[in-house]
């Protein structure tokens, strides 16, 4: 399910966000949502590297994420990322 939100962005968030617009010939909603699922899978990623360093659960990981435990299996498949 899609929703829409507003935020402020700071001036340089604003010229980063025109220059992923310019370089990917995209529209500023479309290149901020490509930086939000950067961010988000990076921070799938360090979540991920903490769990295989067991200092978190994967309980944990997918609370933090705000996903449901199978949710989180699914993500982790799609993203080809290890369980074990």
């Amino acid at each position: 399910m899609a929703s829409a939100i507003s935020v402020q962005l700071d001036e340089r968030l604003q010229r980063f966000i025109k220059q992923l617009q310019k370089r990917k010939r995209v529209s500023p909603g479309e290149a901020a949502i490509d930086l939000l699922q950067t961010g988000y899978f990076e921070r799938v990623r360090q979540l991920h590297r903490q769990y295989l360093a067991g200092e978190i659960t994967l309980r944990r990981m997918a609370k933090e994420l705000g996903l449901e435990y199978r949710q989180l299996y699914a993500l982790l498949e799609d993203l080809k990322l290890p369980v074990a």
